[in-house]
């Protein structure tokens, strides 16, 4: 009896050390539990941080597909917030700042100066010179001649009319040369010009505009106790009064008409000043016969103190840009009246060229349209291009043969 109630009590001894093992073994999986989740945490936090990133990117290069620029929070609030979230000790470090954010990767844009400048003269082009628009006033409307835009450019940025600067990087700004460099006048402007303006371009590109809104001194430098100190030379170099040759030649009309005949204004006198001055290239200007030229040199000759018809003079660029067409039309002639007379007068089949405007963006491919119809009355300045689809079959017109 003694020896059963001596083995009872070991093997209780022995349960409640294995008991005290079990516990202890608990302990320890539960302690490898909660110290196995912060281990794989920052992959975790890695992988999903790559992943924002990545998204992040494509973002980006959908809003650069569309000229907007993604600009993020300002410093100040995420130091704001950083600092709301150190009270308790505990700082998220997906906000640290070494790590990378949005917009610290852009580069400054770069712009193709000559590009721009080319597309900014053929806008300039398409608006007929001394050309006027319809200005709302209060309690009635008047007629205004359209005056150019002054625009200079600079190395950083560009000032339109009197200001202010805008420098490149800014969305606006990247929208109004994505308009001109694909060959469309700014949307800014589309509701003060509806119908397109002429642009008057200083080319400053070499020269950095002071964007912390400070002007140079104008005046002269004194010291005392010393002479007159040369005034230095500003950064940028300001436009003074002197009236250049083609500023002169851009105040005249290209052309008026006398006794039913076009009369070529600028040519002679630019023909005068390339003697004294360089000049850029003229483009050539062809006068094509047209039967609305012709019934109004007639008139002219008969009846020259008659009302002239309403009559339209459409300016028509060739596809390089060489040569430039004039045709005096009447309002119910059609497009394919002007088509066909654009082929015979370039002697090239009226199929392998299509007559376009910029602004609005228009191909004029339906010959049967009046020029009334189509908004060419009483002035347009259009374009050619090569032909990129098959055109419709010419309806007919009076200048068909």
């Amino acid at each position: 009896m003694r020896d059963l109630e001596q083995q009872v009590r070991s093997q209780t001894d022995e349960l409640l050390s294995k008991d005290r093992k079990i516990r202890a073994l608990e302990e320890m999986v539960q302690t490898l539990q909660e110290h196995q989740g912060p281990v794989t945490e920052p992959r975790e936090l890695e992988t999903t941080c790559l992943r924002l990133q990545r998204q992040v990117g494509e973002m980006e290069r959908f809003l650069g597909d569309y000229g907007l620029q993604w600009v993020g929070e300002p410093v100040d609030q995420e130091d704001s917030d950083d600092q709301s979230d150190s009270e308790d000790g505990k700082r998220d470090w997906m906000t640290a700042k070494k790590f990378w954010k949005p917009g610290d990767s852009l580069a400054p844009p770069k712009v193709d100066f000559d590009r721009l400048l080319a597309g900014l003269k053929d806008l300039s082009e398409l608006v007929v010179d001394g050309d006027t628009q319809v200005t709302r006033m209060p309690g009635g409307a008047r007629l205004r001649v359209l005056e150019p835009i002054p625009l200079k450019l600079y190395r950083n940025g560009l000032v339109m009319f009197d200001g202010p600067f805008r420098p490149f990087h800014d969305p606006s700004t990247q929208r109004c040369l994505r308009d001109i460099l694909d060959g469309f006048f700014p949307s800014e402007l589309q509701r003060l010009y509806p119908d397109g303006v002429p642009f008057k371009v200083s080319d400053l590109r070499n020269q950095v505009y002071p964007e912390n809104g400070l002007d140079p001194f104008p005046g002269e430098g004194r010291v005392v106790g010393q002479q007159r100190i040369h005034k230095p030379l500003d950064r940028m170099e300001r436009p003074g009064s002197r009236m250049t040759a083609e500023k002169f030649l851009n105040r005249l009309p290209k052309f008026v008409i006398r006794k039913g005949e076009v009369i070529d204004i600028r040519g002679p006198i630019r023909d005068t000043l390339q003697n004294c001055c360089p000049l850029p290239a003229r483009i050539q200007e062809i006068v094509v016969e047209t039967p609305a030229l012709a019934a109004e040199r007639e008139r002219s000759q008969e009846s020259p103190e008659s009302t002239a018809p309403l009559l339209s003079m459409l300016r028509i660029k060739s596809e390089n840009g060489e040569q430039a067409f004039l045709l005096m039309m009447r309002p119910e002639d059609t497009v394919g009246d002007v088509r066909t007379l654009l082929a015979q007068a370039r002697a090239v089949d009226a199929t392998t060229f299509e007559i376009i405007s910029t602004f609005p963006p228009t191909v004029y491919h339906d010959d049967t349209v009046t020029l009334q119809a189509a908004g060419l009355v009483p002035n347009a300045a259009l374009l050619l291009r090569a032909s990129r689809a098959p055109p419709p079959a010419p309806g007919p017109g009076p200048y068909s043969k």
